[in-house]
């Protein structure tokens, strides 16, 4: 096994472009997440067609590749091979200069605050319902007021409670902050002497003048977070002004000293209101039609883990549980989108033919059934299968619709599947617990059956899959002549000033020292990938070759300014067309390099490149 997630560490490295490309790399339950300096750099078919690798996923400036349940393995060895982890290279935070939707970023913040603390949160979640199982409630083994009991209650509430002081330290890991100043400061927000201070009747005043509102927060997340976002500024600015032989006491002193009161007078306060009103407004929306509400939102759950919005309600979750005692949407929706998730994939793998479909679908559809890990499933079975994915949304949908009926609720925060059904267990009794294993039963037959309906023994996706590999990979005979795309000086690609293309890490080609801001098809193909920034473009000939034509270097920084598209993705064009234009002045004034590599991504099935006279040779 070892070997196993040594090659795919191997494979995927070599496939975003090397070391040399990668920014930093973290992972969490499912994905390796890349900071890429250049995202155009690997080719999204090849990195799935990676033994090992279910899918690709490019959201909030990473490059998502999942892995499965082995993920953490093969971190490790991707880390062992590059020596690269969650610290960017050089040290320091990554900078992007690549413009990020700010939703997006938003999310992808929030993510990397809460995802390193599942573990914790997890663990508490299940210690709670233990207590409810072996407590009054259910099987009377211990009372409340019992050492025992009391001290595993603790346990159970310790990463609740303790929550700003986690996220903090999460939050100041991602933001490249200083992480002890960071707790330190969450801390004061949990302090028992400032807990007792803002819960009393009087009136409270920092320096005598400063109104301080009073609130609890503990279990609090986003007070932390701003927090910590704050201290990664007020950091910049005092190491700025600070001299160097006063750094070692007066930096730390002046960062605390400036962030700690706005904090408590500002940002906690607004922390929680912003809390609140998320809160607000999912039981607004519950209560207009708790029916309607969860049908879409479990029907639809896939699609919003995908795009990573099922983090903007993870807060929301927690908030829930910490404060009324249950959660009724977030985690009642995952119940459901996740049990559909594992039925369909299991009719799926009893229905068709395909080997390999089945050695991958039958592991994923354990893995969401028993864990709640859906990804396996989605990536690797249903979205491949597309009518799987339908199977699982609607009867998601159908859970969904029950859920919001009977009003189940979940009481502890643990990804819902089967092993976690305890979950739904109410402290106060009640028959959430009954309702909870109901839907998962209905969900989970549904789906099967639905999916085994749908899915062919040899799906019409398996067979147009076939088809289009034919098409590319038979179509190739003999030797082709390609015609250099941009008019200028030809130089081979061991004089490209970026170790990524001038080692062939990408495939076979040479660059171009452009005299004409042009691209021009040099075949008769489609427009496979045209990048958002517009720096590079990916095209397939009609013959199977696929070419990489990456107008400049680091100009993936350029967000797209200096150029300009007249073909889209997916859309065919002819030997000679003006696929896109650029502004050399304006790309060298930008301190950008202007060789332009052109590479043929899938040279070793074609027999390898040559170049002769300006011209690349393929196969032959």
């Amino acid at each position: 096994m070892a070997e196993k997630n040594r090659q795919i560490a191997e494979a995927v490295v070599k496939a975003v472009g090397g070391t040399a490309n990668i920014t930093s790399v973290t992972h969490c339950m499912t994905r390796l997440r890349f900071v890429l300096k250049d995202k155009s750099i690997p080719n999204k078919k090849e990195v799935e067609k990676i033994p090992g690798v279910m899918g690709v996923n490019i959201a909030g400036g990473q490059y998502q590749v999942i892995i499965g349940n082995s993920v953490g393995n093969v971190y490790k060895e991707v880390v062992a091979a590059t020596g690269i982890s969650d610290t960017a290279v050089g040290g320091g935070a990554a900078e992007h200069t690549e413009k990020v939707n700010p939703i997006i970023t938003a999310l992808d913040f929030i993510a990397g605050c809460m995802t390193p603390l599942f573990t914790a949160i997890i663990a508490g979640g299940l210690v709670k319902v233990l207590l409810v199982i072996f407590g009054p409630t259910l099987l009377n083994v211990m009372q409340t007021t019992s050492d025992t009991y009391i001290l595993m209650n603790a346990l159970g509430d310790a990463p609740f409670y303790f929550l700003p002081v986690l996220v903090a330290f999460t939050a100041s890991k991602k933001l490249n902050c200083n992480s002890y100043l960071s707790v330190m400061v969450a801390s004061v927000l949990i302090y028992p002497d400032v807990v007792t201070l803002l819960a009393g009747d009087s009136a409270t005043h920092l320096f005598g003048v400063i109104p301080v509102v009073h609130g609890s927060y503990s279990s609090s997340i986003i007070p932390a977070m701003l927090a910590t976002l704050l201290l990664k500024y007020v950091e910049k600015l005092v190491d700025r002004i600070t001299p160097e032989w006063s750094k070692s006491f007066l930096k730390p002193l002046l960062i605390v000293i400036i962030v700690t009161p706005i904090t408590i007078c500002a940002i906690a306060p607004l922390g929680l209101i912003i809390g609140n009103g998320l809160q607000l407004v999912i039981n607004a929306v519950y209560g207009f039609a708790p029916w309607l509400a969860m049908m879409l939102f479990a029907g639809f759950m896939p699609f919003i883990v995908m795009t990573g919005m099922h983090w903007a309600f993870v807060p929301a979750a927690m908030l829930g549980i910490s404060g009324v005692g249950y959660d009724l949407m977030l985690l009642p929706a995952m119940l459901c989108s996740n049990t559909a998730q594992a039925g369909a994939t299991f009719g799926a793998a009893f229905k068709t033919k395909d080997k390999e479909m089945k050695k991958m679908a039958f592991p994923a559809a354990v893995s969401a059934l028993l864990a709640g890990v859906t990804e396996p499933a989605m990536y690797g079975v249903t979205l491949k299968l597309k009518k799987p994915m339908v199977a699982a949304c609607i009867s998601g949908g159908i859970g969904g619709l029950i859920v919001g009926i009977l009003q189940v609720k979940s009481y502890a925060f643990v990804t819902p599947s089967m092993t976690s059904l305890v979950q739904f267990i109410s402290p106060d009794g009640g028959k959430n617990f009954l309702y909870a294993m109901i839907i998962f039963a209905v969900t989970l037959v549904l789906s099967f059956v639905l999916s085994f309906i749908l899915t062919k023994g040899e799906s019409e996706e398996e067979a147009v899959e076939e088809t289009e590999l034919q098409k590319s990979t038979a179509v190739l005979t003999g030797k082709a002549e390609i015609e250099a795309p941009v008019k200028g000086k030809v130089i081979p690609l061991t004089e490209v000033k970026d170790h990524t293309f001038a080692t062939g890490i990408l495939g076979e080609g040479f660059a171009i020292v452009p005299s004409e801001g042009k691209v021009y098809a040099p075949f008769d193909g489609v427009c496979e990938n045209l990048f958002d920034t517009l720096h590079a473009i990916g095209i397939t000939s009609d013959n199977g070759i696929e070419m990489l034509i990456h107008v400049g270097l680091e100009t993936v920084a350029l967000n797209g300014e200096p150029f300009k598209a007249h073909i889209g993705n997916g859309e065919h064009f002819k030997k000679g067309a003006l696929l896109l234009e650029f502004d050399i002045d304006a790309i060298q004034k930008a301190g950008c390099e202007i060789q332009t590599p052109v590479i043929i991504t899938n040279a070793e099935e074609l027999g390898g490149v040559t170049v002769e006279n300006e011209r690349l040779v393929i196969g032959g």
